[in-house]
């Protein structure tokens, strides 16, 4: 079986077209390397972002519940502290009970100074959080762009 001179010509003009066909999209493929990069780092970033934020969150929640329990505490020394001052005759109590509303007075200024410090170390992570938030934001705004643009020129980027 001879095949005719066309029929290899038209052979090798196919193959020389598949390859350049090949060679194209291989050389486009490369061209978006950066892009792919740059989307799987964006991935990466915004996945461990999202864990600390979580994180994050779930301690500012427990902050949250020591606050308030010092916030009851504050409020029942408080009611201790006008117990003994409604006690009082003349604004002055006996010696044994003006001993024990003088404690009562420490565990109040006790509590307001736990009180204070927890919510200082509440605002330093709610800071850490928010910066982080607005960091996370900045980061899925850059990630929309990128989509987007990989959507416009026919760029295939990986799933989130």
């Amino acid at each position: 079986m001879r095949t005719t001179r066309q029929f290899r010509t038209f052979l090798i003009l196919t193959g020389v077209v598949a390859l350049v066909f090949l060679g194209r999209g291989w050389i486009r493929w490369r061209g978006e390397a950066p892009e792919r990069a740059a989307w799987a780092s964006i991935q990466d970033d915004l996945g461990a972002q999202s864990a600390r934020i979580d994180s994050l969150k779930k301690v500012l929640a427990v902050m949250d519940d020591q606050v308030a329990d010092s916030k009851r505490e504050i409020a029942s020394a408080g009611e201790r502290l006008g117990h003994w001052g409604r006690q009082a005759v003349g604004g002055k109590l006996p010696s044994p009970e003006h001993r024990q509303y003088l404690r009562e007075i420490d565990r109040h200024n006790e509590a307001v100074a736990e009180h204070n410090s927890e919510l200082a170390a509440m605002q330093r992570v709610y800071a850490e959080y928010s910066t982080l938030v607005d960091t996370h934001n900045a980061l899925v705004d850059s990630a929309n762009v990128l989509q987007r643009r990989a959507v416009q020129e026919g760029i295939q980027l990986s799933a989130p």
